[in-house]
């Protein structure tokens, strides 16, 4: 429990919850839980999201995935099976990543 700052890359694989900043990306296992909100540049999940999530570049949820909460990302890819519930959204093209310039 508590804040994650200034970190290159979580991987969850227990259960966290917390608020996420200043990360580069995120990385929930099939048996992780990460309960809060983030705001990072890319996210793979496998596992479960509850909360705020904003990727400003791309956001993969895998087939055993889910994502419940509101939504907010620059790419958005969804396995067969991967589950995303809530507000979802995606970001305008100026605030995505430099991804956009590339």
């Amino acid at each position: 429990n508590g804040e994650i700052r200034t970190c290159d890359s979580l991987v969850v694989e227990g259960r966290v919850e917390a608020v996420l900043n200043e990360c580069r990306s995120i990385d929930i296992a099939a048996s992780g839980q990460f309960k809060g909100s983030a705001d990072i540049e890319s996210a793979d999940i496998s596992g479960r999201f509850d909360g705020d999530l904003t990727v400003h570049g791309r956001l993969t949820v895998r087939a055993t995935g889910k994502v419940f909460g509101k939504v907010k990302y620059g790419q958005l890819e969804v396995e067969r099976g991967g589950i995303i519930s809530g507000t979802v959204e995606a970001l305008p093209e100026s605030a995505t990543s430099s991804e956009v310039a590339a």
